[in-house]
């Protein structure tokens, strides 16, 4: 019979549930420093911070830090100096802790990035645009190619048409199948 009070008192500890628990958390941390770029996993260090290993990397971790913005208030009032007072205000001098980072390092990594950039740019500049249609739609697109070649007045009135396609949709429709990898395979064979 089940009870109807819920069970008083310090709640247990077993040892191996939390270790296991902490282990996990520690698997999961390692995951965030993981990169998926090479070079940077490569160059990874797991005995420093992330932080540190980005900047001996070369690399911006915050990008608020390396790049600030500029301040777009400006003064209202004019600051007009009174006897024996000074008007500006010093600025705190930034920290820089830790150590100064690798120069050779960090324009290595630097450089290989910004090859790898520049060559995933010229792929993407040489590879041109890629179409594609539902296999239903190229289906339909080359039976009505077949049957009425060019006429898309004729393409609407079609039984096939199911979607009730106007002409202009069947011009687009069709200029999209031609220029897609299907047609081009399809004119080869």
């Amino acid at each position: 019979m089940a009870r109807d009070v819920k069970k008083r008192g310090k709640p247990s500890y077993t040892n191996r549930r939390n270790r296991q628990k902490n282990l996990k958390k520690k698997q999961e941390k390692k995951k965030l420093s993981k990169s998926a770029v090479g070079i940077i996993k490569s160059k990874w260090d797991e005995t420093k911070t992330p932080r540190e290993n980005v900047r001996d990397m070369g690399i911006a971790f915050n990008p608020n830090e390396a790049v600030p913005i500029r301040e777009q208030r400006k003064e209202i009032i004019d600051a007009v100096p009174i006897d024996g007072v000074s008007i500006e205000v010093p600025k705190p001098a930034k920290k820089i802790t830790g150590r100064k980072k690798n120069e050779k390092q960090a324009e290595h990594v630097i450089s290989n990035l910004e090859q790898q950039v520049k060559d995933e740019e010229e792929a993407r500049a040489n590879e041109g645009r890629k179409f594609k249609l539902f296999h239903r739609e190229t289906e339909l697109c080359i039976y009505m190619l077949a049957r009425h070649g060019e006429d898309f007045q004729a393409m609407t009135r079609d039984p096939k048409n199911l979607w009730q396609y106007t002409p202009k949709q069947w011009a687009k429709k069709i200029r999209t199948h031609k220029e897609s990898e299907m047609h081009k395979f399809l004119e080869t064979a």
